[in-house]
């Protein structure tokens, strides 16, 4: 009998040990590689915002987005640009800190995009020409569909009112239904068109202010309706699109 019991604590102090360097293991990897995985993540990012740009088929993203892009951060209030770095600004994290955001319940702001808080100040991505001149504004925007918050951006011409393209990187939709948001046919209709813009059932033909919905896709076009009116009015970046229409970056 005491043999077995020495036999099975044995075993049991193995299978701890087993687990205990496991972990050890995991958790060095984690950290390891955190650093290598934000690079990515922040990789990905620019990418998608050089593409919103119109600016594709780059072969070091880094290099091309500090050619081409100048990165901003803006006061969501006020429409100015502050201080912050906004190489350090996570979008995605800096909602869920109270210290950063604030809740749209309690600026008694509707939320159409059903996105619960919005940052107090928000990174703005401005595209240049060759001549330094203003080629295009990309704007981060969010907003809920059918299963989750869709992330995206919208770049708008250097008027402020007219739509140059919108991408969006990563969201829960379904393939082949909501997940067509990333289809560059639909995308390619926002073209051209005037803020604000409207999603609608069948064909919105000529109308330069509204976008063919998606099929079978109801609850998702809403999203990105929606997503696209918060973010382009005035508790979004609204404030900061009227200095750029009267002249701000110029």
């Amino acid at each position: 009998m005491s043999s077995n019991n020495e036999s099975i604590g044995k075993t049991l102090s193995v299978v701890v040990a087993l687990c205990l360097v496991c972990a050890i293991i995991v958790s060095f990897a984690s950290v390891q590689l955190r650093p290598l995985q934000q690079a990515n993540k922040n990789k990905d990012i620019q990418s998608n915002i050089l593409a919103a740009a119109g600016i594709d088929k780059v072969e070091n993203v880094l290099e091309t987005f500090d050619a081409k892009i100048e990165a901003r951060v803006v006061n969501m209030t006020t429409g100015e640009f502050v201080d912050t770095d906004p190489t350090i600004f996570d979008f995605e994290k800096s909602k869920y800190d109270a210290a950063l955001s604030v809740s749209l319940q309690e600026k008694g702001v509707k939320d159409i995009a059903g996105i619960q808080r919005v940052t107090k100040e928000s990174p703005v991505y401005i595209s240049k020409k060759e001549d330094g001149s203003v080629d295009a504004i990309i704007l981060p925007i969010q907003g809920y569909g059918l299963w989750g918050l869709m992330y995206g951006f919208i770049s708008l011409e250097s008027d402020a009112e007219t739509v140059k393209s919108i991408i969006f990187y990563k969201h829960n939709e379904t393939p082949g239904l909501g997940g067509e948001i990333q289809n560059p046919q639909w995308t390619a209709t926002w073209e051209g068109k005037e803020l604000p813009i409207q999603i609608v059932k069948g064909t919105a033909g000529n109308d330069e202010h509204k976008i063919d919905g998606l099929s079978g896709a109801t609850l998702t076009s809403n999203g990105v309706d929606h997503a696209v009116d918060f973010w382009t009015g005035e508790n979004g970046f609204g404030p900061f699109l009227a200095k750029v229409r009267k002249g701000a970056l110029k």
